[in-house]
């Protein structure tokens, strides 16, 4: 059976090897950073591409906490307004605040570069073998590091825009200047992820907490999606190349051991959370080894009993009117629950008035809202977002929908019990209402899993979903959906922030 790698928080040093030395000696003897990466092995360098996975993570308000919190700006997840001074009202008026909310802006700009720059040295220092057998098993770790700094590049881009372009070692400069978007996918995001397409392995090193390469074409074809969609708007021909890498893993499920998960609950489930059927790739967390999830206190509403909950998320209550009676709708929300008194009451006479996501509850580690820290895991890609990627980009690239497409969105509806609670299935073959159909259903699928924002933006839809807050909103305003990239960092480098901030 693989090691499961669990982020450790001591990983962020690619030198893992330490002696004891004579501090008299002579310099020359001291080892290199080139020299030793001229001498790695293969232990060696797994040790340094398990590190990026603590890199990406940054403890447990780093990676899953601090774009939860910018997904507040979307339709599917709210904040609680009676919490005083609640930053997350400024993502929910769609204001983001420079100086307020800047604990999301530099934890993610941090972490994102750590990665980068972990990846680049794995990248440049590793001298690759030539015996063929050892070469291949290099270069499927080597993948690791070019996915990992193609998927940071993704996420850079699609926060703040234009960022520094760093692809070697020595790169960083204080007065580096910020690249173009269209250039950090043509230099970064697209050749990165390539080459781990082509360098992966076909099950991940350990399981769903290192990617496949079939990991790296879903990512390759949520990036070319994106680029189809706002800010580049390349169209028909980027939803093609999208269409092309998610048909290939659905054409090779079997050589991947892809299929949905048959419950829908189980992906939230402790015990089920290493399983691979589904999840291409997930950052795994756990409370007991200091490595959680912030999927704890946060979840819980302010007025649940016996442990009152932080309540910093709850569910948009028009977002889960418009939910289908499903599987998923069950699992994902609390609609009632015990207070104080004892009695349990429905959302609607609640604190707060809201629908609770308990999506994550199985996670807990110890009594229901106890702690602020969980166990679970951060889902990235799953298999059911390449058959929904599928089913759009194909449909956008041709504007008519096929077969593959229609079964594409069924079989995720089907999973999700659309059948049994005679919830119709989607059979129109009419390219607008199917893809409004597709919208929706990825909306529902990827609830609270912080990625409705991104679809959002991609398709321009925030003006439609979140048109009370549009007209006065920052985006409005200055004409893109961009947050500001951390004031220390402009003012260190002498850059002009995004408009508007």
């Amino acid at each position: 059976m693989k090691k499961l790698i669990y982020l450790t928080a001591v990983a962020g040093s690619l030198l893992l090897t330490t002696s004891c030395v004579d501090l008299t000696q002579e310099p020359e003897s001291f080892i290199t950073e080139e020299e030793y990466w001229n001498t790695v092995d293969q232990a060696s360098l797994e040790k340094a591409a398990d590190a990026l996975y603590s890199d990406l993570w940054q403890g447990n308000y780093g990676f899953n906490s601090r774009l939860q919190r910018i997904n507040v700006c979307a339709d599917d997840i709210t904040y609680r307004a009676a919490k005083a001074n609640n930053e997350l009202a400024y993502y929910s008026r769609l204001t983001p605040n420079l100086t307020a909310n800047d604990a999301d802006f530099s934890t993610t700009w941090t972490l994102f570069y750590k990665v980068i720059s972990s990846s680049n040295k794995i990248i440049k220092g590793t001298t690759i073998p030539t015996n063929e057998k050892e070469a291949k098993a290099f270069k499927e770790v080597l993948g690791e590091a070019y996915f990992m700094r193609g998927l940071s590049y993704f996420y850079l881009t699609r926060l703040y825009g234009d960022v520094p372009l760093l692809l070697e070692n020595d790169e960083a400069t204080i007065t580096m200047p910020r690249t173009s978007v269209a250039e950090i996918y043509d230099k970064a995001i697209i050749p990165s992820l390539t080459t781990a397409t082509e360098w992966l392995p076909n099950k991940g090193r350990s399981g769903n907490s290192t990617p496949s390469k079939w990991a790296a074409k879903a990512c390759l074809a949520d990036a070319y999606m994106t680029m189809a969609g706002w800010p580049l708007n390349k169209g028909t021909e980027y939803y093609g190349l999208a269409a092309a890498q998610a048909k290939e893993i659905m054409d090779n499920k079997a050589q991947a051991g892809l299929v949905l998960t048959a419950e829908y609950s189980d992906l939230w489930k402790e015990d089920k959370k290493t399983e691979t059927n589904e999840v291409m790739f997930a950052l795994q967390h756990s409370a007991k080894h200091k490595i959680a999830s912030n999927y704890g206190k946060s979840y819980y509403p302010s007025d649940y009993s016996p442990n009152a909950g932080w309540a910093d998320y709850y569910g948009n209550e028009d977002f889960f009117k418009a939910y289908p009676n499903d599987d998923r709708k069950e699992w994902n929300y609390m609609t009632e629950w015990k207070i104080k008194s004892g009695e349990i009451i429905p959302y609607t006479e609640s604190a707060d008035k809201l629908p609770a996501i308990s999506k994550y509850y199985d996670y807990d580690e110890g009594a229901p809202g106890k702690s602020a820290q969980s166990n679970g895991i951060t889902c990235i890609y799953r298999y059911a977002e390449v058959l929904l990627m599928y089913a759009e980009a194909s449909t956008r690239a041709t504007n008519t929908v096929n077969q593959d497409a229609l079964n594409a969105i069924q079989e995720v509806q089907k999973r999700a019990g659309y059948q049994d609670r005679q919830i119709e299935l989607t059979t129109t073959t009419e390219p607008t209402a199917f893809l409004a159909a597709v919208s929706n259903e990825r909306g529902w699928e990827f609830f609270a899993e912080m990625k409705r924002w991104f679809e959002l933006v991609r398709l321009e839809k925030v003006k439609e979903v979140r048109a009370e807050e549009w007209d006065a909103s920052t985006f409005n305003t200055n004409h893109h959906y961009y947050f500001p990239v951390p004031y220390q960092q402009v003012d260190l480098a002498g850059w002009t922030n995004n408009a508007g901030y």
